[in-house]
């Protein structure tokens, strides 16, 4: 009797184990489905979200890029407020990124600081060349990050714009030094011109527009 009470107590006792880790995985089991629950419902959400800043960028080049000239002041501030909501919910989207993106979200939040207000002292076409190279950037690291693609080759966007910039002016400041020099040869120039001229040639470390690069000659005459 007493060793049918012994098997039977041992059996209790292993079967209170065996109920013990059996529970015991359930509920480990139970809680890494629902981490992993979670971090894909983190990653569509953050997926969905770098999509709509991709597309709000999008729109925004599209809509830039087809707009005609804009001169009236009131044009142009209601074309910086609409300018600056958009960039600001792209900004949003940017901002759910996960912390593993975190090179990823501050290459695109660093590149639509860039992005400036239209305010007439610069052409629309320059405006408009200047913004685009930022607008693809930054959708050039959201568009990799949706398709679960690794990071763009690092480079310096702020430098690209910049020297984009001066490659611009110096295309027009070329312009003007040549309008100048077919002027001086026709009727002479003012004496105003004459500074404006020796100004543009000091800017442009030039003597006369023929000392240009074959690039700025051929950007001036295209």
């Amino acid at each position: 009797m007493s060793q049918w009470i012994d098997f039977l107590s041992g059996n209790f006792v292993s079967g209170l184990i065996g109920a013990g880790i059996g529970g015991g995985a359930s509920i480990w089991g139970a809680r890494m489905q629902a981490k992993a629950s979670d971090r894909t419902a983190r990653d569509t959400a953050a997926r969905t979200a770098a999509q709509e800043a991709y597309d709000l960028l999008g729109e925004l080049l599209s809509k830039m890029q087809g707009k005609a000239a804009i001169s009236s002041s009131d044009d142009r501030a209601a074309w910086n407020r609409e300018q600056q909501v958009m960039v600001v919910r792209a900004r949003t989207g940017v901002s759910l990124l996960p912390v593993s993106e975190d090179a990823r979200r501050s290459r695109c939040r660093e590149t639509l600081k860039l992005i400036r207000v239209f305010d007439g002292y610069v052409t629309w076409d320059d405006h408009v060349v200047l913004t685009s190279i930022a607008l693809n950037d930054a959708m050039k690291y959201l568009g990799t990050y949706v398709s679960g693609r690794p990071l763009p080759a690092h480079d310096d966007v702020k430098a690209r714009i910049e020297a984009e910039r001066n490659k611009r002016r110096r295309i027009k400041l070329g312009l003007t030094l040549m309008r100048f020099e077919e002027a001086a040869e026709r009727y002479g120039l003012t004496a105003d011109e004459m500074m404006e001229a020796d100004e543009i040639k000091a800017e442009l470390g030039v003597q006369h527009s023929r000392e240009l690069t074959t690039d700025e000659r051929a950007a001036i005459n295209s």
